[in-house]
């Protein structure tokens, strides 16, 4: 039951927009006015003039020939120096395309945000046909590649408190779904400095990607690979692994890392 004193307080045009704002979140394909206005019982109207003055803002923008909205990257840039280094994405960009001209698969970035990860950037493929994420997307620790570098690198008291927090929902038949494994795995990462996701989200689709750390040696996010099982086979990991492991060590250093060596 809402009290007077919040009803006196509340702004209803404020409120809306940010219910908003967080069912795009949600929604990452993206939302038409219409469907915002069925899914949040808003009448459209309002959703409309809401929507026009995010777009004008650039907080939302409209995908090329359609009418959904999405969340922009200003919007998804305002978390960006709370959960990483500011710097982060700018500096990994040139690195990404270089791996991306070099194995024609896409590259992404993204951080760590509260238990999930967060994808803030995108470099596409090269081939006829590459994943294609959109920035804003959130994703499970457990099953991504960066999500398991992102663990690797937090101190064990915040790392053991994010593992316990983990639901380990199972997507295919490779999901790891136990916590003693899952430890035992992000171990492995940390001697190897990458991590892999071997079809453990989604069948079919293998991710490889590596750490980036600040100029306190602390987590800034993370880099990584995305590309089809059958493009990227299991002898091949390593190669990619450490391609990425080095690419992620000089977008370190760049950052003011100085406990790294860097060929």
């Amino acid at each position: 039951m809402t009290s007077s004193s919040e009803q006196k307080y509340n702004v209803p045009g404020l409120d809306r927009a940010l219910s908003i704002i967080e069912l795009l979140n949600e929604r990452p394909a993206g939302l038409s006015v219409n469907e915002i206005s069925a899914e949040l019982k808003f009448p459209v109207n309002s959703v409309y003039r809401i929507m026009s003055t995010l777009e004008r803002r650039s907080y939302v923008v409209k995908r090329n020939g359609e009418s959904g909205y999405v969340l922009s990257e200003k919007l998804l840039g305002l978390a960006t120096p709370v959960v990483g280094d500011a710097s982060f994405i700018e500096n990994a960009i040139p690195h990404m395309r270089a791996i991306r001209d070099a194995t024609k698969e896409s590259m992404l970035a993204g951080v760590l945000l509260e238990e999930e990860g967060v994808v803030l950037e995108q470099v596409e493929g090269l081939h006829n046909f590459s994943f294609k994420v959109n920035p804003g997307l959130r994703f499970p620790l457990h099953t991504a590649a960066p999500g398991k570098a992102f663990l690797a690198h937090t101190p064990v008291i915040e790392r053991e408190r994010l593992v316990n927090k983990l639901k380990f929902t199972r997507f295919t038949a490779n999901t790891i779904t136990s916590p003693k494994a899952f430890m035992a795995e992000i171990e492995q990462v940390a001697q190897t400095g990458y991590a892999v996701d071997r079809e453990e989200e989604m069948e079919g689709q293998v991710c490889v990607g590596s750490a980036v750390l600040n100029r306190n040696a602390e987590l800034a996010g993370a880099i990584w690979l995305v590309a089809p099982a059958s493009r990227l086979p299991e002898k091949e990991i390593p190669r990619v692994g450490n391609l990425i492991k080095d690419a992620a060590d000089q977008i370190s250093v760049s950052l003011g890392c100085v406990f790294l060596q860097v060929a």
